[in-house]
């Protein structure tokens, strides 16, 4: 319409575009000369007539620009992807776009003076309340985020942008879907999480090969120094003495590096699952064995209590693996001349529990909640100034979870420890 005026006003008058239109028609006058006055008459007339008509046209125009521009408003309203929606002062919806009605779950026309409160959450309610006081308190653009919870139960996190209208009895809010962008977020929250829990452990890592390395090489060099030093002088007794204390050191840091290969390789994903159905007293046999001569050495006896009928589906080497640090923890915190009993039963169908318990030092409570947590120090010594950091119980409690199984832990200060895990249970034996 304005573009239309505009064109008006630098162009003809409407009367002298008139008279034009008529001077082009070529009017002849057959009335005599007498009758001027009414040739006037007509004259004018006429030029009102075409007046009308050519207001007539301008308003036909301008109609169709204002149908053509409502639909393209219309088009542009519904189509877009943001929620339009109109509220009265209470909160009441007078009007919604087809995203607005699509976010809340129900047609527009059911939507119609429906409360839009009733559509927030309770959690982010007063969130809401406060948005829309202040849209008509302050009578700014006001924006929050809240959840809204539609018809078929789906929450949706939102973006509102709210403004008081003209009349200021209404306000027009603009909703922006933002689920996606919570959900990226909460990824990326998760992930720098991760990397941090990884640094931790990465840290963790090297303070153990910092500290506990250098105390067993300590006493390796220094058992090795005293031989070198003094070896012509010392009986053969003192000498089957630090030899003993030799092996122990050696062991010690073999079976320290050994884990932390095991627990980097874990890390890294490079250790694969292979599940084979085994008979279990075989397998817990074939640790003890590896441990045999270090109980020996302390006057220790390990007793197996396992049914000669009992079939795991496990990887082997991951349970091999588990055994071992459980046994070697029994051993180093028991007491010499102490009994180590690891004992086996179906807890239900298809699963099986094993157990390794000891009479030994036992764990304190302040102890319990850190045992399985790589960034808590739970570094401690055996009876006998044995090494132990932790990672064991880490390794035993990453390879029981890979094998479907969980494990657990009870002790009592002074009176010893119990640990146990649960494998699946198999009904036959595998070939290899």
């Amino acid at each position: 319409m304005e573009a239309i005026c505009n064109n008006l006003s630098s162009g003809y008058s409407l009367r002298q575009r008139a008279l034009k239109l008529l001077k082009s028609r070529q009017f002849v006058s057959t009335t005599p000369e007498s009758a001027s006055e009414t040739l006037k008459l007509i004259h004018e007339l006429e030029v009102h007539q075409i007046e009308l008509e050519i207001q007539n046209e301008e308003l036909v125009q301008s109609r169709n620009l204002a149908v053509e521009s409502a639909e393209k408003y219309i088009e542009l309203y519904d189509s877009s992807p943001v929620g339009y929606i109109t509220l009265l002062r209470e909160g009441v919806i007078v009007e919604v776009n087809l995203s607005g009605s699509h976010m809340l779950g129900k047609e527009r026309s059911q939507l119609m003076s429906s409360h839009f409160g009733f559509f927030i959450t309770d959690d982010t309610k007063a969130v809401f309340n406060l948005f829309i006081s202040n849209i008509f308190s302050s009578k700014t653009k006001e924006t929050c985020e809240v959840n809204l919870l539609s018809s078929n139960n789906t929450v949706l996190n939102v973006h509102l942008t709210g403004m008081i209208s003209h009349d200021s009895d209404r306000c027009r809010i603009n909703v922006v879907d933002i689920t996606g962008l919570k959900q990226a977020e909460l990824e990326i929250q998760h992930k720098n999480d991760e990397l941090r829990k990884l640094n931790a452990e990465k840290d963790k890592l090297f303070s153990i090969m910092a500290h506990d390395l250098r105390s067993p090489f300590s006493a390796f060099l220094g058992l090795t120094e005293i031989l070198s030093a003094k070896l012509q002088e010392i009986n053969h007794s003192s000498i089957q003495s630090i030899a003993i204390s030799l092996r122990q050191s050696a062991l010690n840091v073999f079976q320290l590096i050994e884990n932390l290969l095991e627990w980097s390789r874990m890390q890294r994903g490079l250790v694969e699952y292979k599940p084979r159905s085994i008979l279990l007293a075989d397998l817990v046999s074939s640790a003890i064995k590896t441990l045999t001569e270090t109980a020996k050495q302390k006057d220790q006896k390990i007793q197996l209590h396992v049914p000669e009928s009992l079939f795991v589906k496990v990887d082997i080497g991951m349970l091999e693996s588990t055994l071992r640090n459980l046994i070697s923890n029994a051993i180093k915190f028991s007491n010499r001349g102490d009994e180590i009993q690891i004992s086996a039963r179906i807890v239900c169908k298809d699963i099986i529990e094993v157990t390794v318990s000891d009479n030994g030092v036992g764990i304190s409570n302040e102890l319990l909640g850190h045992l399985f947590h790589l960034n808590e120090q739970v570094c401690s010594k055996g009876t006998e100034g044995e090494l132990s950091t932790g990672l064991g119980l880490l390794l035993c409690k990453d390879f029981v979870e890979k094998n479907g199984g969980e494990i657990r832990v009870e002790s009592i200060l002074g009176k010893g420890s119990k640990f146990s895990f649960t494998l699946p249970m198999a009904h036959s034996i595998e070939s290899a």
